[in-house]
């Protein structure tokens, strides 16, 4: 039998090791450059179609302050993004309103913000230079309010040295405390109910005097013991059935002797 003429067999030549590893790099870099590309696309697509701007913004806890003001210190405008927003910023911001104590905000989706505050609240009025303003009880100026309005708490006048305030001022006056703890005394009192408080007048620290609608003279308060005075004031106008035959003043600073005249 013959031998066949075949010839002999050659395996394929592998491409070098080295020449492998560009054809990978160069189909992964490909592949990373189709992906950024289509990413940048999708995010070009997404502020164009305005997805990411805040459309909404939404708040908590004000009471005194109307949304449009709060929104107006925090300046945030139909221009803010979702990635632009600054929550520090806005917090700030809102925090020099007088009238807020405190200040949370955060994102709520793609396209909304929440503003949540806490108020400080009005428990004074004090008129200064016919110009009243609301205090808390810190003493705080909050806001000036017009001087026909209803005050809030007691209207307190004439306070001695105190010629200006302007809103965020604290006022550190002992004759505003004083007549504050005179209001809190009155106003714990059931006496409270059948007067009407149209001011206190703080010509000093124990010199007092509060005026009622109903009462045809002023009242005088002062020393040391609030309570008692009122005690005692409401049980005079009970037991003379609130006729007391004074026409200028009722003097209640000297324990029992009681000036009316």
């Amino acid at each position: 039998m013959m031998a066949g003429t075949a010839g002999a067999y050659v395996p394929p030549r592998r491409a070098p090791r080295r020449a492998w590893k560009l054809r990978h790099a160069i189909e992964a870099l490909f592949a990373l450059t189709v992906v950024a590309l289509l990413l940048g696309a999708f995010g070009v697509y997404l502020l164009s179609e305005r997805i990411l701007v805040i459309k909404e913004v939404r708040f908590e806890g004000n009471e005194y302050l109307s949304d449009q003001q709060i929104l107006e210190a925090a300046n945030v405008t139909d221009t803010d993004t979702f990635f632009s927003l600054d929550t520090r910023a806005i917090r700030a911001r809102v925090l020099k309103m007088p009238y807020i104590k405190s200040c949370e905000v955060r994102r709520m989706g793609l396209s909304a913000v929440l503003i949540s505050v806490t108020e400080r609240a009005p428990v004074v009025s004090v008129m200064v230079n016919n110009h009243v303003y609301e205090l808390d009880q810190d003493f705080r100026v909050l806001r000036e309010v017009h001087p026909l309005a209803p005050p809030t708490g007691p209207l307190v006048t004439n306070l001695p040295g105190l010629n200006a305030v302007v809103p965020g001022q604290h006022v550190s006056h002992p004759v505003l405390s004083r007549a504050v703890e005179l209001w809190r005394a009155f106003s714990a009192a059931p006496v409270a109910q059948q007067l009407t408080l149209s001011e206190i007048s703080g010509r000093g620290a124990n010199e007092l005097i509060m005026v009622f609608n109903e009462l045809p003279y002023e009242t005088r308060w002062g020393r040391d013991d609030f309570p008692a005075q009122v005690r005692r004031f409401e049980a005079l106008l009970r037991e003379k059935q609130g006729k007391l035959p004074c026409g200028e003043y009722l003097d209640m600073r000297y324990d029992a002797d009681i000036v009316c005249k």
